[in-house]
């Protein structure tokens, strides 16, 4: 009988171990209180509307569209921060063969404290897929950014941050060295820069309450995730590096109302390591993705529908007050 009960708690133990790795359970409760302070959702909004009337085509070849978005993120950026910065590269185009420069925006903000020298790094993309204005990807994410640029000034984080518009994240770009994430990433480590944890944005402005319209890569998740698309996600691998980082679960889920959600697993599982965060990555840095987890609830992922008006900026602003209070925060 010993024996049977040992047994039979490992075949528990083993499948229990794995989704707590996985889901990364919180004992938060999820507060019912909408806590949102310093993030205001007409800000979000009214830059989502600006940047895609103005920057409307943002693919790799158009680089003067590129270098104007670029312009007006610095722009923004400077009037809240005293140091705000191109990173230039060159690219050549995978197709024609051409050569272009691109730019990565940073601005920094210096902490309260000292933070052992370690920085955050809040970062999204700014260029967007096959000419269309990219509402969700990922005009959502640079909304964000110029809203915490903003609260910044007035309300310093714990630490220095780095806050990072990238650029060529998009196709043919994703997955190579060229990747403006990539390129920061690397010039971190040749500093010797120490980072504390890197939050990477990418599309955060669609929800849906509809029953059905979440979906996930495999069928096993629908156990453990809900159906509907109504949360916001924080992505992770399963590294040593990243693996600890359910404080920013619990966190968002004491700081607003949106419900929240965690998964950290191998990158071999579609979705994990499909943006910015993965090139930090590949340097030991800890990085997590918060995204609402694009195509797998969005139709309008890379298409013409991806537009402002099918956006929620209140929810928004809750997935930023959470990023915000993150950083804010004593551990």
């Amino acid at each position: 009988m010993k024996t049977f009960l040992s047994f039979l708690a490992i075949i528990l133990l083993v499948p229990f171990t794995i989704w707590f790795m996985v889901a990364q359970p919180t004992f938060v409760t999820q507060t019912s209180k909408d806590k949102t302070t310093y993030i205001k959702a007409e800000n979000l909004k009214k830059q989502v509307y600006t940047i895609v009337e103005k920057f409307n085509d943002r693919g790799y070849t158009n680089t003067q569209m590129l270098d104007h978005t670029a312009a007006y993120i610095y722009e923004v950026f400077s009037r809240y921060s005293d140091n705000v910065s191109y990173q230039t590269f060159e690219a050549q185009d995978p197709v024609g063969d051409e050569t272009r420069e691109y730019k990565n925006v940073i601005a920094k903000f210096k902490g309260r404290k000292q933070c052992n020298d370690e920085i955050y790094v809040i970062g999204g993309h700014y260029d967007t897929f096959g000419g269309f204005v990219g509402a969700n990807d990922n005009t959502s994410a640079v909304a964000g950014l110029m809203e915490l640029a903003r609260v910044f000034k007035d309300n310093p984080p714990k630490c220095n941050v780095q806050i990072v518009a990238y650029t060529l994240e998009e196709p043919p770009f994703f997955r190579t060295q060229k990747m403006g994430s990539y390129i920061h990433a690397e010039s971190l480590k040749k500093s010797h820069q120490k980072v504390k944890l890197v939050i990477a944005l990418d599309m955060i402005g669609f929800f849906s309450d509809a029953e059905g319209s979440q979906g996930y890569p495999v069928s096993v998740m629908d156990l453990y995730y809900p159906s509907r698309a109504n949360y916001i996600s924080i992505v992770s691998n399963l590294s040593l590096t990243n693996i600890g980082h359910s404080r920013v679960k619990s966190v968002f889920k004491q700081t607003t109302d949106l419900p929240v959600y965690s998964i950290n697993a191998f990158a071999f599982l579609p979705g994990i390591d499909f943006s910015d965060h993965h090139n930090y990555w590949k340097f030991d840095y800890p990085a997590l993705l918060v995204s609402d987890t694009a195509f797998y609830r969005s139709k309008n992922y890379h298409t013409m529908n991806d537009t402002p008006d099918t956006l929620d900026y209140v929810k928004m602003a809750k997935v930023l007050e959470g990023v915000f209070t993150v950083v804010q925060k004593e551990d």
